[in-house]
C-alpha cells in the first residue's frame, strides 16, 4: 500500500534546514500514537517535555549540539542533537523554531545560548508550558540522519509533530523530533 506523504507544515520545521543542507528529506509516515510500539510511545506521547522523558529513560543528563541556526527578532530556528552527558550517544534530533519574543530575560539568553535543551531551561526556570503533539511519524532514516544516530541501516524509527504552549496558550515553539531506534 502507498501512504501519501505528510504535509509539510506536519513536519516543520526540519524541511528549512535539510532543504539549507541540501539534504534530501527521509522518508515519513503519519501514523496514530497507538500504532507507535511501546519505548517509543512512552518516549513521545505526553503532554510534557522531551528533555526530561529521555533522561529517565536513558538514565543520563542531556546536552545539546547545534547542527545549524538562524536567528531573527522574533524567531530562533535551530536543527539539534540531544546526547547523554556521559554515554555520548545521540538520542533525539531536533528542528525547532522558538517564539523568543514569549520568554522573559534571562531564559531568552540561555536559550539563544543553546547549551542546554528547551525542556531542561523551561523546567529549570519554573515556566509552564504543556506540549500539545500534532502527530506522530514512522521515519525510515536517510543516509544523514543514519550517520547521525549511528546506525548501520535505515532502521525504522518514530517521530513526533509538536507544539508548545504557554499557559495561556500561546505558541513558544514548534518542533518536529526524531528519536534514534529505541526498544
Amino acid at each position: 500500500m502507498i501512504t501519501a506523504p505528510p504535509p509539510l507544515d506536519l513536519l516543520y520545521p526540519l524541511p528549512r534546514f535539510f532543504a539549507a543542507a541540501q539534504r534530501p528529506l527521509p522518508e515519513v509516515e503519519p501514523i496514530e500514537a497507538g500504532a507507535l510500539p511501546a519505548a517509543p510511545y512512552r518516549l513521545l506521547a505526553h503532554a510534557g517535555d522531551m528533555t526530561s522523558k529521555l533522561e529517565e529513560f536513558f538514565g543520563d543528563d542531556m546536552l545539546l549540539r547545534v547542527v545549524q541556526r538562524e536567528h531573527t527578532p522574533e524567531h530562533y530556528r535551530r536543527e539539534v542533537v540531544l546526547y547523554g552527558a556521559k554515554s555520548k550517544l545521540p538520542v533525539e534530533y531536533g528542528a525547532i523554531e522558538i517564539e523568543l519574543g514569549a520568554f522573559p530575560e534571562p531564559l531568552r539568553a540561555e536559550i539563544v545560548e543553546a547549551k542546554l535543551p528547551l525542556g531542561g531551561l523551561l523546567n529549570r526556570h519554573k515556566l509552564r508550558y504543556r506540549s500539545e503533539p500534532r502527530g506522530f511519524l514512522r521515519v525510515s532514516p536517510c543516509a544523514w540522519l543514519r550517520g547521525l544516530f549511528e546506525l548501520p541501516d535505515a532502521t525504522p524509527t518514530y517521530g513526533r509533530s509538536n507544539t508548545l504552549l504557554g499557559p495561556n496558550g500561546e505558541v513558544l515553539a514548534r518542533i518536529l523530533e526524531i528519536l534514534r531506534p529505541v526498544e
